[in-house]
Formats: structure tokens, sequence, C-alpha cells
């Protein structure tokens, strides 16, 4: 191997593992719940050849406004989806990732960086930016980072400018993206803030170019505009200024350290290169000061930072690694091979456990599939409470046949109900009545054990009917669900505190609005306590000894049997032999043919003393065990008693 083909594949080899340690951070099952909501409404687009303008999908609001800035990109995901469903998503997301950190590679390059240093700082970017290589547009704003990048060093990367005809190619090149990036994601005003925050760099860099990024700022500020939306833009990005106020959003929270260290970490490390990069480069310096600003205050922009500054570090990095010789080979292939095993050992880890090395289909675990069929099978479609997130699948899956009280698109709901939602320090009553005014009779609760709201119904209006996973099912108390609350009303209601999140609260009392008769609400009562404390629990067995204290026929005879085995089982352990005879033979004469309930009232007969009828019991026992291990015992115990040999 000469040493030219060596050094050519120390530069190639950082940029094929920097590819493949993103694609590694990409590739994953998919569970975006925003892109729920984008398929539908590409779906929407073609099929009525534009954008509707309205909030179709909702029947809270439906003709209130919905400003669709990425029309673009619902379009793609729509039709990557009817091709190939989710798979060929999640291979377009990691194509267009793979694709924008090669290029921000390059930029690197060009710069004057390594290749191994330029592949360590794009690792770190990616690395920081990772919980954002999900299924949104906003990937297409990471790439359009990347033009920004090539654009300014296009103007005023040499001290030269370009010539008169070059340049204008290039802005010509700028907005025609500036306008596919405007049709794809709202995070195209990066674009020319950034744009003019290089041209004032470049002024005071003393660069010669700094004239013509002054006048390709304007033009690519309205370039943004050249989409169906048109202004909207402007209130689209208003609202994301007054949506904090009304409604926490995790992505549109201030950066912390306990959430966001790698963010703060990656910055520190920037700001120690900016300070150490001489001279100083300020048209490349300001765009990276101002999105750092902005990812401090909104950590959506975490990963736009990250891409954005990544040059800057591997420049500093540049100069603190050899740029040739053995050593930077050495170095070149070093950092290749730990970007290699980063991306590849997790897919290794997964085979040897037994699972696919990589998933790319859809992520069920975080959808309540279980508690959707309950709610569909009962007819609760309609009307039906949600929250946020569970609302873009619902209208996903559900669209036309049923509307969604709200979903992810922000824009479509007025400020009205982003205040409600934000709120969490409402009474019952006040839930109650803003769910009567938006005629809501049913309601679907995901993510329960975290999800304050699920404590908001009032028990007097609302009846709880499912319970399982985390998910939950109420419905108000009206005629229409009257069956369905007597079948399947469970007596709990919820409490909620920020340090414990949910919790079940057992209800002694049956509201007086529940048809469900008072021995039945005694045995669910019974059964809930029993999950909640355990099969000893004191509180359960009170709640079924009253549900017994019924007359016979007030429970269903199954449940009675059952019940009264169960309850006849626990006495015989507490050596209360007569009241465990009393339960069990209750158990048999309503049609209990468990063996163990047979043997144990053979038991709970011989411990009160009737020793003929504990033999009697036994041979029964017997009897119906016909040949087994069981059978010989019986038959021995029977013959003890008697005082057979």
């Amino acid at each position: 191997m000469t040493e030219d083909r060596g050094d050519r594949i120390a530069r190639a080899t950082p940029a094929i593992a920097l590819a493949l340690f993103v694609a590694r951070l990409a590739l994953g099952p998919m569970a975006e719940s925003d892109l729920f909501f984008r398929i539908q409404a590409g779906r929407d687009i073609v099929a009525r050849h534009g954008l509707s303008g309205l909030n179709l999908y909702s029947f809270t609001y439906p003709t209130h406004a919905d400003v669709d800035t990425s029309w673009l990109f619902e379009v793609g995901a729509a039709a990557l989806h009817a091709r190939g469903g989710f798979g060929a998503i999640v291979l377009a997301k990691t194509a267009v990732l793979v694709a924008t950190f090669v290029a921000a590679f390059a930029v690197c390059r060009r710069r004057g960086a390594g290749a191994a240093a330029s592949a360590l700082a794009l690792g770190a970017a990616a690395f920081v930016a990772r919980e954002r290589f999900v299924e949104r547009p906003h990937i297409f704003s990471l790439a359009g980072v990347v033009v920004v990048l090539a654009v300014v060093d296009a103007l005023t990367g040499d001290e030269t400018p370009p010539s008169r005809p070059r340049a204008r190619r290039v802005a010509l090149a700028t907005l025609a993206a500036i306008v596919l990036w405007a049709n794809l994601h709202a995070g195209v005003f990066v674009a020319p803030v950034s744009l003019a925050l290089a041209a004032v760099g470049a002024r005071l860099d003393g660069h010669p170019g700094a004239a013509r990024l002054a006048w390709l700022t304007p033009l690519a500020a309205a370039a943004t505009l050249a989409t169906p939306v048109g202004l909207g833009l402007v209130t689209y990005l208003r609202l994301h200024l007054a949506l904090p106020t009304l409604h926490a959003v995790d992505e549109f929270r201030a950066a912390t350290w306990t959430s966001d260290a790698p963010l703060f970490i990656y910055g520190a490390a920037v700001v120690v290169a900016a300070l150490a990069t001489r001279p100083r480069r300020w048209r490349v310096l300001l765009p990276v000061v101002a999105l750092g600003g902005l990812a401090l205050r909104s950590v959506r922009f975490g990963a736009d930072f990250a891409l954005l500054a990544a040059p800057v570090l591997a420049v500093a990095l540049g100069r603190l690694l050899p740029a040739a010789g053995p050593r930077a080979r050495a170095l070149a292939f070093a950092v290749s091979a730990c970007l290699f095993v980063a991306a590849v050992a997790p897919a290794v880890a997964a085979a040897r456990a037994g699972r696919p090395p990589v998933e790319i289909g859809l992520d069920e675990r975080a959808l309540p599939l279980d508690a959707l069929r309950f709610v569909d099978d009962n007819g609760l479609r309609d009307h039906m409470y949600n929250d946020f997130e569970i609302g873009s699948y619902l209208l996903f899956e559900g669209f036309p046949r049923h509307r969604v009280f709200v979903d992810p698109r922000l824009p479509a709901y007025p400020p009205v109900m982003h205040a409600l939602l934000g709120r969490d320090d409402l009474t019952r009553a006040e839930w109650n009545s803003a769910m009567r005014a938006y005629g809501v009779d049913s309601a679907l609760l995901a993510y329960a054990g975290l999800n304050r709201r699920v404590a908001w119904w009032d028990p007097a209006s609302w009846a709880l009917v499912y319970r399982a996973h985390d998910a939950r099912v109420f419905v108000r108390r009206v005629p229409r669900h009257r069956a369905l609350i007597a079948a399947r009303e469970i007596p709990a209601t919820f409490s909620f505190t920020v340090e414990w999140g949910a919790a079940t609260v057992p209800l002694f009392e049956r509201p007086a609005g529940s048809p469900v008769a008072d021995c039945e609400w005694q045995r669910r009562l019974g059964e809930l306590l029993v999950e909640l404390d355990g099969a000893a629990s004191p509180r359960a067995r009170a709640a079924y000894g009253r549900a017994l204290e019924a007359p016979t026929g007030c429970l269903a005879r199954a449940d009675e049997a059952r019940l009264a085995a169960w309850m006849g089982a626990v006495a015989l352990g507490a050596h209360d032999d007569d009241r465990a005879r009393a339960l069990l033979e209750r158990a048999l004469a309503l049609g209990d043919d468990d063996p163990t309930t047979r043997v144990n009232r053979a038991l709970a007969l011989e411990g009160a003393g009737h020793a003929t009828a504990a033999a009697a019991a036994w041979d029964d026992v017997a009897a119906r065990a016909g040949a087994g291990d069981l059978a010989a015992k019986a038959r021995a115990r029977a013959a003890a008693l008697r005082g057979a040999p």
C-alpha cells in the first residue's frame, strides 16, 4: 500500500464510519407520534389536490384555521407509507440524516479540519442531536443548516469573493433550496437569520463578500414565504412564542443540565473552540452564537445548534491533532474504529439476545391498542376525550369515520384549548364543565401513570370501565352507557401528585348514579383490593365478605360460587373450620365443581370434628378423582377417619 493510497483511505474511512454511526442512531422502531397525523394529512392533501386550511380532524374546533407549514413532508410521508409502510419512512429519514452529516463532513474538511477531527466533531453533534433523529419534518431543517454553512463558505470562505456569475449561481441555488425547505418545515426561518448574522460577521471581518450576503438575506426571507400558507409562517412562529406560556410542551422547554447534559457539555466545548480560534471569523461564529442562545431557550433547537457549530469544533480539534503522516493515519483509523464499534455494537447485542439487529417497523409499545379495541367494541369513539399524543394515532386510523378531541397539530387549536390543557390546577368540577361544553361523554387516557388528568374524572359523573396496562377509559353516566357501566364499572378513582404520579384510589362507597348492585360493587372492590394490596389483603376479604352477605342470587351464580370457594379456602387457612365448611358447601351448591373445593370441604369437616361427614366427603373426592394419586389419598383419609386398617 503506497503512502498516497494510505492517506486516501485514512481520509475516507472516518466519513464512512460517521455515516454508519448516524445511521445507527437513526434506525429503530418508528415511535414518533406526530408522524401519524402527518401521513393522514398527506393523504388528504393528495385527495383534495390542496390544503384544506381547516382543522378537519377534530370535533372540538372543526372550523379553526390549520396552518400547515410541512405539507410537502406530509405528502412524501404518505407516499412512502403507501408503498412500504413505516419501515420505508424510517429508511428515508435515515438516508436524509446520513446525507446531511456527510455533507457537513465535507464542509468541515473544506474549512481545513482533518478527517479525524471532522468525524469526531460531527459524531459528537450526532450524539447530542440523537433524540431529534425521528420521523418529523425538522430533519430537513438539519439539512438546511448544512446548506447555510455551504452558502456562507461559498460567498466568504476564501479571501477573494467568487466571481459575479458564480455568486449569482450560488444565490439562485440558495433561494431554490430555501423555497424547498420552506415547504418542508417552518424551521426555514433559520436561513435568513443565519445569513443576516453571517453578513454582519463578514462586515466585522472586513471580508468583501459581506455585501453579497447582505443582499441575499432579504431574498432568502422572501423565499421563506413561497409556500401555500405564505405569511401563515409568521403566524405559526408567533404561536410557538406564545404557546409555552399556555401549555407546557417538552420540546419547547428551556435546556437544563438534568435533562440535557450532553448539549451543555458540547456547547462548552464549542465555546472553548471559538475562544481558541485565531483569527476570529465572526461570519462563522455569530450564527452559532445566535442558534446556541435559541437552543438554551428552546431545547428543540439543540440539534440545529450542534450541527451548525460542528465545523467550529472540528477546526479547533484539527489544530490539536496531527494533520499528516503516520500518526494522522493512525488517528483516523482509531476514530473510525470507535465510531464503527458504536454503530455495530447495539446490533450485535440485539442479535445475541435473540432480537433482530435492526428494527424499523411500527413500535406499538406506546400505543394503547387493547384499550382502543375496547373503545371500538363498545362504540365509545365518537366525542371521546383523548390527550395530544394519542390523538395523532386516533385520527390516522380513524378519520373520517371519527374525529378526535385534540392532536399534536398545535396551530390547529385556539389559545383557549391550549390554556385548558396547560393548566394543572383544575378542579374536578371545572374539568367536568369543560368536557360537558365540548360534548365529551367518553375518555381514553394513555400514559395513565404519569397523566395528571386521570385524577380529574369525578366518579359522581364518570364511570371507570377499563383499567389495564397504562390506559384508562371513562364514560359519562348517561342512559346510553348504563348497560356498559353495569357490566364493566371498576370501583376506583385516581389521585395525582408530582412526586408519585397517579395512584388508584378504591371507591368503598358506590356512587349514587351507578347501576351496579351493592353486592357486585363489593365483589369488584375486593378484586381491585387484591390487585392493589395482595391476596392477603384484609380490606379485600372484608369487601368479599360484604358481597357474600347479600342473599343468594344477588351476585351472578358463577361469581358467587367462585367467591364462596375462595373465601372458604381463606377461612380454612385461618382454622375457622365451621365458616369454611359453610362457604365451601355454598360454593358447591352453586355449581362449583373444582376438586380443590371438595378437598377443602373435607378438610373443614375434619377440622371441625365431624369425622363421619368428613369420611363421606373424602369418599366423594375419591369417587370423582378416578384412579389418580388424589383418589388414593382421599380413600386413605376416609379409611383413617373410620378407624379402618
